[in-house]
């Protein structure tokens, strides 16, 4: 799967579920919550820029926007759900403007816990009453055990208001000057909002959204990688080759298209 911003996904309203296998997929963002159980072996998650190693019977919890990608991991089967905007009116209710205070609950007894919900939403429940009653546990009981704290008002508007200026903007320069006056804002009062509302710089994150619209410019026109890179709005192939290493678990350009 080519990592993007899923939009086609957010049109989706159904659940995507991965269950008893490896999930493989770069790194990826979308509005959805996203959650994984790893069942046996240990899982490789990456997650706001950081590489975690999960064992049997720990969670990983992805809040929407939040960039993050698992490597394959032959030893391991896990549960991956992402939840469709239907089933996350409650959650967005009761948790839309916190932030929760990490991505791993390694708690094993608490995890083994909450399976039963897992593989029920997993095994395909027709009764959508009862869909919404184990996912409102899954989600409710993970932010209970992970905590949260206040975070940007408005959040998800303030991050739709974000991607929107950024997919329109990639291929421009893009600092945190530009971005802070375009929204009104002291640039470090905005860097703050930025990095509490997507958990990331906002030069990591652009450099990811340049680096997807340039993957897919080569797969769509079969162009070079200098030619994709320069169009995207990096400055160099140098430096789009360092964010690539820094994104992506891949050697080559080959591998992500």
């Amino acid at each position: 799967m080519l990592a993007e911003y899923e939009l086609n996904r957010e049109r989706d309203e159904n659940f995507y579920i991965l269950s008893h296998a490896d999930g493989i997929c770069p790194v990826h963002f979308h509005r959805k919550v996203e959650v994984v159980y790893v069942l046996s072996g240990t899982k490789s998650i990456v997650a706001a820029g950081k590489e975690v190693v999960l064992g049997a019977d720990s969670i990983f919890f992805a809040n929407s926007y939040e960039m993050h990608g698992y490597y394959e991991s032959p030893d391991s089967k896990q549960i991956i759900i992402v939840f469709p905007n239907r089933m996350l009116r409650d959650y967005y209710a009761e948790f839309g403007d916190k932030m929760p205070l990490g991505n791993v609950i390694d708690d094993g007894e608490f995890c083994r816990s909450l399976l039963p919900h897992f593989e029920a939403i997993a095994a395909g429940e027709d009764c959508q009453l009862v869909v919404q009653a184990h996912s409102d546990m899954i989600l409710g009981r993970i932010m209970q055990k992970l905590g949260w704290r206040e975070g940007t008002k408005d959040r998800q508007t303030f991050v739709d208001a974000l991607l929107a200026y950024i997919n329109e903007n990639y291929a421009e320069e893009i600092s945190l000057d530009s971005m802070a006056e375009h929204f009104g804002y002291s640039k470090y009062y905005f860097s703050r909002m930025f990095n509490d509302a997507l958990g990331t710089s906002i030069t990591d994150y652009v450099s990811a959204v340049r680096i997807l619209h340039a993957l897919d410019m080569m797969k769509r026109t079969g162009c070079t990688v200098s030619e994709a890179a320069l169009e995207c709005g990096f400055s160099s192939l140098p430096t789009f080759y360092r964010v690539l290493k820094k994104h992506y678990n891949y050697k080559s350009v080959k591998d992500l298209l």
